[in-house]
């Protein structure tokens, strides 16, 4: 969120400062001082040696100037980049400082260049605790803003503002990676107003929609199709089904006040998650901030995508073509679930004793294949506890790994299966529902759901659960079967005791019975502890368990539940080893960025030769290393040549100027 101080009149606060402690005054490391060391490789971060240094009253040098003042329970920390006037303990500070600078090259790859300055001054954040302790810290700063939750980023005063509006650690990060990301673009273009409110919403919540991973201390950013919420991607389908939705109605009324957010989210992946796309955005990204049309940004914006990408009706029909092609795989149904790298924990308190719920648009009757924009996260290596694991078979089968750890024996936790509950996944039989490869299994008849939960014993799931680790629950009585409980053998939940708390489960769909197997294991044990169980079905209890989706449930504690369901995703490569920071890890991508700056300062005058290479470098972005690698060797021999080409084009000096300009090496040209 963001306001303009222009546009509010602002209370006059009184300045407090707090009482002096034996801590109270510390020496400020000087930002080029201060290590922030990240290994980026594509979309994700991991921290190695971020440094960060408590200051207490001591206020640093920021892009606010004086501005900000001290407030008492608050003190200052500081990062290679970040100012945090915080009252949280000092690992929740030291936890915020890093997570912003594992996501700062990330700012630095959306807005196309560092802030000027950095090396003296740094960009401010006030995160504070509770919606009490974030009044008293905005108070002392001389602002004051009310609202329900989240965070707020003061154009005009280059500072966000936040605090933990729920419970989710997920959301307590997308609160502050979504600020900073207004935070970074007030800082280098002095407003986030010279650009339209889908805009400068839609790429904030595109970064900070994320996975992390604690164990690795990995931040993975960009992410279009992930669980948890805030899931502006099952958001952003669900409303595509409306009447009247276009790319151009989107970029005409933003995100409608925050009440269609999904929206925007769509429409910048739209624009980032395609090579041609993504650099003729960087053009009107650009072009939009030379321009600093405060007044009239949403005209001047038009003008200029209508000129990079064509008319409104062909970038209407590409844009329904790309969602078209889309399905998003989770929906959060009931409260309320975490994601720790593969792994979604539950908040397993839904109301009325409500089983926690997310669901999961996959049907185990329906052939896999690989899909690159499913689940576009770092994939972890399956449990040997659970598997094998395969759909669209005979006998497909589908498992979860439950972790009872942070809860043990407490509550219950596993898969549901034959899903018909809430907003439903794109129909897989018809013509937008057949997407990105993945078809119903023959003789398998896919039954549509609908937005409704249905009437009558349709509604529900079969649900398969660890009860407190001592049984194995399957509740069928939404598709006419009698709840079964049944004792889990000692041997296996001793095994589950000494393994941390673990089991795996895996659901066989066999041709008249469903077949359950739980596994443990004792790390002192040589094999697991197995043991199965067997519930009959009918023929129609069976298509239906083979036709519709899964789902996560949970209820009673806090339960990891990672699922195995067959989804073909291939794992990424070394992530601790360093590469570019765009979605295809393409060496290539600098290059042809000036390339295309290039050719739109030349216009018709672009030689025949920077065309060919700038298609030919366009062509492999996307692909395999070896392509892309192909593509930057041909490039280096082509490019002196188009460079003289450039210079002889016959277009206007200036225009020339800046072309060569452009075709300079990444770390000697100049801003694009």
């Amino acid at each position: 969120m963001i306001r303009n101080l222009r546009l509010m009149a602002v209370a006059a606060a009184l300045v407090a400062t707090a009482v002096a402690t034996p801590r109270s005054r510390a020496e400020i490391p000087p930002p080029a001082k201060m290590a922030a060391g990240v290994i980026v490789s594509g979309r994700t971060s991991t921290a190695r040696n971020v440094e960060t240094a408590w200051v207490g009253q001591e206020i640093p040098k920021t892009f606010s100037g004086d501005r900000l003042k001290n407030c008492p329970k608050f003190s200052w920390w500081v990062s290679r980049h970040y100012a945090l006037k915080t009252d949280y303990p000092e690992e929740k500070a030291r936890f915020y400082l890093t997570l912003l600078e594992q996501a700062y090259p990330f700012y630095v790859e959306l807005f196309g260049r560092e802030i000027p300055g950095l090396d003296e001054k740094r960009m401010a954040v006030c995160y504070a605790s509770s919606k009490r302790g974030l009044r008293q810290a905005m108070d002392s700063d001389g602002m004051a803003w009310d609202f329900q939750g989240g965070g707020i980023t003061f154009d005009g005063l280059n500072c966000s503002y936040a605090y933990p509006s729920g419970d989710l650690d997920y959301h307590k990060r997308y609160i502050v990676l979504h600020e900073c990301t207004h935070l970074y673009q007030q800082c280098l273009a002095g407003s986030t107003y010279n650009t339209p409110p889908w805009f400068f919403e839609g790429v904030a919540d595109a970064l900070a929609s994320h996975v992390y991973d604690t164990a690795r201390r990995q931040l993975t950013v960009c992410v279009l199709d992930k669980p948890t919420t805030t899931d502006f991607f099952d958001a952003g389908m669900t409303k595509l089904q409306q009447p009247g939705v276009t790319a151009e109605m989107i970029h005409d009324t933003g995100d409608r006040g925050g009440t269609a957010r999904g929206l925007p989210f769509l429409l910048v992946h739209f624009l980032m998650d395609d090579p041609d796309r993504l650099q003729k955005f960087r053009l009107w990204r650009d072009e939009m901030f030379r321009a600093n049309k405060r007044d009239r940004c949403l005209a001047e914006s038009s003008r200029l995508i209508t000129e990079l990408f064509g008319p409104w009706s062909r970038i209407n029909a590409d844009f329904k073509a790309w969602t078209s092609a889309r399905r998003q795989t989770f929906h959060y149904a009931e409260w309320g679930w975490e994601q720790d790298a593969d792994t979604p924990w539950s908040y397993g308190f839904a109301k009325e004793g409500r089983l926690s719920e997310t669901d999961v648009f996959l049907a185990p009757g329906d052939k896999p294949a690989y899909a690159p924009w499913r689940m576009d996260y770092p994939l972890q290596p399956m449990s040997p506890l659970v598997g094998p694991v395969e759909r669209g078979t005979a006998e497909p089968s589908v498992g979860c790994l439950i972790d009872f750890s942070r809860t043990p024996r407490k509550g219950c936790a596993g898969l549901g299966m034959g899903v018909i509950l809430g907003p439903s996944p794109p129909p897989r039989n018809g013509e937008e529902g057949k997407t990105e490869g993945e078809k119903p299994a023959s003789g398998v008849k896919v039954i549509t759901i609908g937005p409704e939960k249905p009437a009558g014993p349709a509604a529900g799931y079969l649900a398969v659960l660890v009860d407190k680790g001592e049984e194995l629950v399957i509740d069928g009585a939404a598709l006419g079967m009698k709840p079964e409980r049944t004792a889990i053998p000692a041997e296996v939940q001793g095994a589950m005791a000494a393994g941390g708390h673990q089991v795996g489960l895996t659901v066989r769909i066999a041709p008249a019975a469903l077949v359950v197997t739980l596994r443990a294991r004792d790390p002192k044990a040589g094999a697991p502890a197995e043991w199965q169980a067997t519930c009959p079905l009918t023929a129609a209890q069976r298509q239906r368990l083979l036709a519709q989706p899964l789902a996560l449930l949970s209820r009673g504690g806090r339960h990891g539940v990672t699922p195995y369901f067959d989804d073909r995703r291939r794992p990424e490569p070394d992530l601790t080893v360093p590469a570019p920071p765009n979605r295809w890890r393409n060496p290539g991508d600098p290059l042809l960025d000036g390339l295309y700056h290039a050719a739109r300062r030349l216009g018709a005058k672009t030689p025949a030769s920077l065309t060919a290479l700038r298609e030919k470098m366009r062509a492999a972005a996307d692909k395999d290393p070896a392509a892309q690698q192909e593509a930057v060797a041909a490039y280096e021999k082509a490019i002196a040549q188009v460079q003289k080409d450039v210079e002889s084009c016959g277009a206007a000096a200036e225009a020339v100027r800046a072309a060569v300009d452009a075709l300079r090496p990444p770390a000697q040209a100049g801003a694009r």
